[in-house]
């Protein structure tokens, strides 16, 4: 037996395989305001811009920003006023592994950030433990262990989708300097490395 047919992540009988992720798509609001999120709270990386030029002149769709949240993992935020999920379904939801001893960090983490959360928290007989929110666009994202030594001892959802809406505007007053420094940083970096490569 060959190690394809052992891995139980490569189909032995597909012709073609996908290699790997190379980005996913959010639909927001704003996209600056979006990228605010995700680069002060999820320590997201600014990866690309587009240019406003292009969408006037039909050659792209939207407006977007695209933000690394680790390796192999890029959000593009594309501005688009519908699309976002209601606040009161589960699907669809983007997950994010995190190890286990960060799981309380991060809790303290999101709440230190405002951001309303559910967990951490288990299902029970899984072993997991996850931790749940909204971005400021109601998109539903969670931050997932597989294996949290200490499952037992967390509650089992399900849990209310209202606990998670953000009920007022992100970032609360105090805390929008640091997360537009933080944005302002990243997309610094940003900009140095496209002319750097374009150089």
């Amino acid at each position: 037996m060959s190690t394809v047919d052992l891995n139980p992540d490569i189909n032995p009988d597909a012709a073609l395989r996908i290699g790997s992720l190379n980005h996913t798509t959010l639909p927001v609001r704003d996209r600056y305001k979006a990228a605010l999120f995700y680069v002060a709270v999820l320590g997201g990386e600014m990866h690309h811009e587009s240019d406003p030029d292009r969408v006037k002149q039909g050659k792209a769709r939207a407006l977007q920003v695209g933000v690394r949240l680790c390796s192999g993992l890029e959000l593009d935020l594309f501005e688009q006023s519908y699309g976002q999920p209601n606040w009161d379904q589960s699907h669809p939801h983007q997950a994010f592994n995190v190890p286990a001893e960060s799981l309380p960090k991060w809790a303290a983490h999101l709440k230190k950030w405002g951001v309303p959360i559910a967990g951490p928290m288990t299902r029970a007989g899984s072993g997991a433990a996850e931790i749940y929110f909204n971005d400021p666009d109601g998109n539903h994202l969670e931050l997932y262990c597989s294996s949290y030594p200490d499952h037992a001892s967390l509650p089992s959802g399900p849990f209310d989708k209202k606990s998670v809406v953000h009920e007022k505007p992100w970032p609360a007053p105090a805390l929008e300097a640091e997360a537009t420094r933080l944005l302002e940083a990243s997309l610094q970096r940003m900009r140095g490395r496209k002319m750097k490569k374009s150089a």
